[in-house]
């Protein structure tokens, strides 16, 4: 299991848009810790509360989806490729029936998500 470090996140403000700069960062925070929640729960075998996280992640991801939308241009495109990409992934997790399914696609998410942190964070300059 690859863990996820949860972060509390507040945007410094960025690009032409600052509150969507700031709803980004914020949705990237709150998917972040859903997934690490999750993860959490996989270790400790409750499947009844990392499906209850991952609904919540499900929920995170569209924010995410959302708010990158609102970027400016410049920033929407170099963002919004690698968010899509994160889709079927996450969509996959949420409709997991059993803890093993959850722990397989988990590790998948999680990686690829740590990428999209770390571009979300260098990109609006997240705190």
């Amino acid at each position: 299991m690859v863990p996820v470090v949860a972060v509390l996140a507040l945007a410094s403000g960025c690009g032409d848009d600052p509150s969507a700069a700031h709803q980004v960062c914020d949705a990237r925070s709150e998917l972040r810790d859903s997934l690490d929640n999750a993860a959490a729960d996989v270790s400790d075998a409750n499947f009844g509360e990392a499906s209850d996280e991952l609904s919540e992640a499900g929920d995170a991801y569209d924010e995410l989806v959302d708010a990158v939308g609102e970027l400016a241009q410049e920033e929407r495109e170099a963002l919004e490729p690698q968010v899509d990409a994160l889709e079927s992934d996450v969509a996959a997790l949420t409709d997991a029936e059993s803890l093993d399914d959850v722990s397989a696609g988990l590790d998948t998410v999680v990686s690829q998500a740590e990428s999209i942190f770390d571009e979300i964070t260098d990109t609006l300059s997240c705190d």
